[in-house]
């Protein structure tokens, strides 16, 4: 670990590079796949990208948001200072879905930026960890059951590398 700049939250990747994210809508469900590190660049980046998906939100705004966790997990603080800036700016635009589906790893459920994000989101709406794509999409299923609207096939390819 470098000794100059500030201490991360959590275990950083020896070979720290760039992470991706990537974000879209499958009908009323808003996708993300981000691979870390998760940093404020990543943190930056899933932001941009959820301001030009959030404009195929369905005119009632009634949507469930689904997120793919991939390793590394590694986020530093000033990750989480964006993270929790990025959260709170859709708050109060009211651009919150019905819940959050946070898919990860089996044993990354209770990794600490994961727990940490899921308590953030759960400050505004549902969220819920799950560690395969068939519980994942199960739980998508339910909530917009809940709401009253159709259930959506799981898409091929959800939760593969």
């Amino acid at each position: 670990m470098c000794a100059a700049g500030p201490t991360p939250l959590y275990e950083q990747p020896d070979a720290y590079g760039f992470g991706r994210v990537t974000v879209g809508f499958l009908d009323r469900v808003m996708h993300y796949i981000a691979q870390g590190p998760f940093d404020a660049t990543l943190m930056a980046a899933a932001k941009r990208g959820t301001n030009i998906a959030a404009e195929r939100i369905p005119a009632d705004r009634r949507y469930v948001s689904l997120m793919e966790f991939r390793r590394p997990l590694g986020l530093d603080e000033d990750g989480l200072r964006e993270f929790r800036e990025t959260v709170g700016g859709f708050i109060d635009r009211q651009t919150v879905p019905l819940a959050t589906i946070l898919l990860v790893a089996p044993g990354d459920e209770d990794a600490p930026m994961v727990t940490d994000m899921a308590a953030i989101y759960r400050r505004s709406r549902p969220c819920v960890v799950c560690t395969t794509p068939t519980d994942a999409w199960a739980e998508v299923n339910r909530v917009l059951r809940e709401a009253g609207l159709p259930q959506q096939p799981m898409p091929a390819g959800l939760g593969t590398a």
